[in-house]
């Protein structure tokens, strides 16, 4: 995508005496005050025979520290009135397309970016840590690259009637941050011409370098892209990023940019007898893995929690092959006293960084054992091998490497990816209709409604899909060897003669299947309702009944049933909120199910969970219902719920909307949630944890019982010990040690 000169800031450029010239090497533009044929990107410049960077040993502009150019920053946009802003941490809880954040920009996406919700401040400054995994191998080679660095942020957000300023604006402060703030000669400056395109948007951009090396580049995200046309947006953002880690390289003229960014660590690492490479990226790693943690991310085989994993066996891996006596825990609290641009970091929890590491080397070192055996009788390591060696026993392409360094890791392989998020499929025709009222979020069980849509509920919703007569079997008979075989045809008439609508109303007191919480049942009119669901603001219901356009209905919640979700939602709060006192501030939820019958909550945790740490969350859990806590719902615009009570509120995942509801058990649990609850936490009554299993590496799922079924399974598991004390001959608190005797006592006979 090109833009014309037109698109770029020509009048603060040219204001500052600077001219506009066509590279030679890359045929892309650029502006400087210097009149040459090539721009100052590095590759260009080694294509010439020039050094990639030209300030090794020859620093450019005024020494500064690490912390003192991050003040720079402050102080030059707090001239321009910025607002200075605290970092987002790094999981990115808002946004269900990414899992960590890799650019300042990921924390006003997409809503402050789309104009739909207000962004803390405008304009701002942030100086967000990003983390990025693509490059580890460049990690201690390059003198550039970090697995996480700083990418400060400056934002500014242009609504139709809020304009703040743009490129003009935008250019000339950057301008005046390097000239002014940092002493750059204006003659070493070069501003490229360039294009960005992201998430369905697209702009001009204008990168800046000096003597090779790229300090930042600022987006003016201006349209958005349809097709192969390009739209003006509405609201138009700058996007300038820059990596702090840069300049005090470039003003300092240091080999690399690690010895600029964390020279104490890098002097406690002087002791051990290691490679200078070795000895960054044990620096870098500890850094990220520093911040990672006290954002409450988790080692793990999937997803994000794969790359931090992968990182930490890097750090094993030296220590291992060097047989180093060496903490790393110790490294990371280097770290937190000497990353000043983040003080919240002298205030980490080292015990429970330490309880981490050491269940990761334990990990680890099992797979390191089992792994050698197991790569040394393999032959083939193509992609496929390294990919199941990694599902099947937990073997990373690093640790083969390790064992056989002859293998060669293919480019950008990866073992586990974030699934990319599925496009919700249109199901029904809901085109025209108005938000469906829901009353449910009012508590009522009641109402009267009017019908505005019916839909044959065996109607097939895609016109394109040919009837098929394909033989299908039974449900009911799938596991009977002599199953019935009917045709479509014949389950579609069957069907259609029991009257099966989809009926969507102006109003409803059903709640839909959501969050995990069950839908309701009831009746509308003198007809059961089987199902409700949403899509998008509109709710449709199930029912067995014939009902048709503009009829007057009565609608009839199910009490109790509704009674047992609610407890049932609640309680998974409350469960929530226990394991957190208990296991510690990282736990955060991973999924939960609330049905009428049974309930469970999946959560974060880095190991397996005791049978003394079950308990008291249990009992915290009974406290909480005892101590009657107010459980209050409010909807608050989704920027002043993130600043008041923190981005741990998405714990069932990215919640949609300007507006978000926020549940607040107080003094316990506040969270995101569109489900309904109970009014205190006393209505729940009691709380029984019936179970807990491994779901997967760091995810553990607790199983748990509220309210009357809860008191149904203590009165079955009572009359089962009694009966188990009859058939024993013992008292009822003497059943466990008869049957372990008998048990060991039939052991001895079998043998």
């Amino acid at each position: 995508m090109q833009f014309k000169k037109e698109d770029y800031p020509i009048k603060t450029l040219e204001s500052i005496g600077f001219t506009r010239s066509k590279c030679k090497v890359c045929g892309k533009h650029f502006w400087s005050k210097n009149t040459r044929d090539y721009c100052d990107d590095d590759e260009c410049r080694v294509k010439l025979n020039l050094p990639a960077y030209d300030f090794i040993g020859k620093p450019v502009g005024k020494k500064k520290t690490y912390l003192e150019c991050w003040k720079t920053f402050t102080e030059t946009f707090e001239k321009f009135k910025h607002t200075v802003i605290g970092r987002y941490p790094i999981i990115a809880r808002w946004r269900d397309d990414v899992f960590f954040v890799e650019a300042s920009i990921y924390d006003f996406q997409p809503y402050c970016v789309s104009g739909e919700v207000e962004p803390p401040a405008n304009p701002l400054l942030v100086p967000q840590f990003c983390l990025r995994f693509n490059d580890l191998e460049n990690v201690g080679v390059t003198g550039r690259h970090y697995s996480g660095f700083i990418m400060v942020g400056q934002h500014v957000f242009n609504r139709p009637n809020d304009f703040i300023y743009f490129k003009e604006e935008g250019l000339s402060y950057i301008y005046n941050l390097l000239t002014e703030g940092f002493g750059i000669p204006d003659e070493e400056i070069y501003f490229h011409e360039d294009s960005w395109e992201g998430g369905g948007n697209a702009g001009p951009c204008i990168e800046f370098f000096v003597r090779g090396l790229e300090l930042g580049n600022q987006v003016y995200m201006q349209y958005k892209k349809i097709g192969d046309k390009l739209v003006e947006l509405e609201t138009k953002v700058i996007d300038m990023g820059a990596g702090l880690e840069r300049f005090p390289w470039l003003l300092n003229g240091t080999d690399t940019s690690y010895e600029m960014v964390f020279p104490e660590a890098l002097k406690f690492l002087e002791k051990f007898n290691i490679t200078n490479e070795e000895k960054i990226i044990l620096a870098d790693h500890t850094r990220t893995l520093l911040i990672a943690l006290s954002d409450n991310a988790l080692p793990s085989n999937v997803s994000g929690g794969y790359n931090l994993r992968k990182v930490l066996r890097r750090c094993f891996s030296i220590i291992r092959k060097n047989n180093l006596d060496l903490n790393l825990v110790e490294l990371m609290k280097i770290h937190s006293t000497e990353f000043k641009i983040y003080p919240e970091l002298r205030k980490v929890n080292f015990d429970f960084v330490e309880d981490i590491l050491k269940e990761e080397e334990r990990k680890y070192k099992e797979t390191i054992k089992a792994a050698i055996r197991t790569i040394k009788k393999t032959e083939n390591f193509d992609e496929e091998t390294m990919r199941t060696l990694y599902q099947s026993q937990g073997i990373t392409p690093e640790i083969i490497k390790e064992v056989k360094p002859e293998i060669k890791i293919p480019d950008n392989f990866e073992v586990s990816k974030k699934p990319k998020k599925k496009e919700q499929k249109k199901v029904f025709d809901v085109d025209g209709l108005e938000e469906t009222e829901k009353l449910y979020y009012e508590g009522k069980t009641r109402c009267s409604a009017r019908v505005l849509k019916v839909i044959d509920a065996v109607k097939k919703e895609n016109p394109t899909q040919k009837e098929s007569d394909k033989p299908v079997i039974l449900e009911t008979d799938k596991t009977k060897e002599n199953a019935n075989v009917v045709s479509e045809e014949y389950l579609r008439n069957i069907a259609k003669s029991l009257n099966y609508n989809w009926i969507i109303l102006d109003k409803t007191v059903f709640y839909p299947k959501s969050g995990g919480q069950d839908f309701d049942l009831g009746v509308i009119g003198e007809c059961e309702v089987l199902e409700v669901i949403k899509q998008g603001n509109i709710i449709l219901h199930l029912v067995k009944g014939k009902f048709k356009y503009d009829d007057a209905v009565e609608l009839v919640v199910d009490e109790a049933r509704r009674k047992q979700l609610v407890q049932h939602h609640t309680s998974a709060h409350i469960i929530n909120g226990a394991a957190r006192k208990v296991l510690g501030e990282h736990v955060q939820q991973a999924g939960a199910e609330k049905k009428i019958d049974k309930a469970h909550l999946d959560m974060f945790h880095f190991k397996k969970i005791s049978d003394e740490e079950l308990a008291k969350i249990e009992e915290l859990a009974n406290t909480c219902i005892k101590e009657n806590h107010e459980v209050s719902v409010n909807w608050l615009n989704r920027t002043e719920a993130e600043q008041k009570y923190g981005f741990e509120i998405y714990q069932g995942g990215a919640v949609p909307g300007k507006e978000i509801r926020i549940v607040n058990i107080k003094d316990w649990d506040v969270e995101a949630c569109g489900g309904l609850h109970l009014n205190n936490t006393g209505e729940a009554d009691i709380i029984v944890i019936t179970g807990i299993k491994k779901l997967q590496d760091s995810v553990v799922r607790i199983e748990f019982l509220a309210g009357k079924v809860a008191r149904d399974y203590l009165e079955k598991m009572e009359e089962f010990s009694k009966q188990c004390a009859e058939i024993l001959d013992c008292d009822g608190e003497q059943v466990f040690d008869r049957a372990k005797e008998l048990f060991e006592e039939w052991k001895r006979k079998r043998k």
